[in-house]
């Protein structure tokens, strides 16, 4: 019997990182530590821009670390065991 899989366009896959309740509280702490050095708008806003740049980059490493950890593992796994 043959059977067609369709897969997604891996340039069109997207895969949501939800925020947790401390990752959210943690956001308010910094925006109020941000807000209390009362900074002219224009600096207040790149300050604020390269916080999200450098957040976003942390979370989608941090994905792609536990993904890459959690597919090696699988990867060993089938084959009998773990390789270090």
């Amino acid at each position: 019997m043959k059977m067609n899989i369709e897969f997604l366009d891996p340039n069109q896959a997207t895969i949501e990182i939800p925020k947790t309740e401390p990752f959210i509280q943690s956001a308010k702490d910094i925006s109020e530590k941000v807000s209390a050095l009362n900074l002219p708008n224009q600096e207040h806003n790149i300050l604020v821009k390269a916080l999200l740049q450098h957040t976003e980059i942390a979370r989608q490493e941090a994905f792609m670390s536990g993904f890459s950890m959690g597919a090696k593992f699988g990867a060993d796994s089938a084959k009998g065991g773990t390789q270090k």
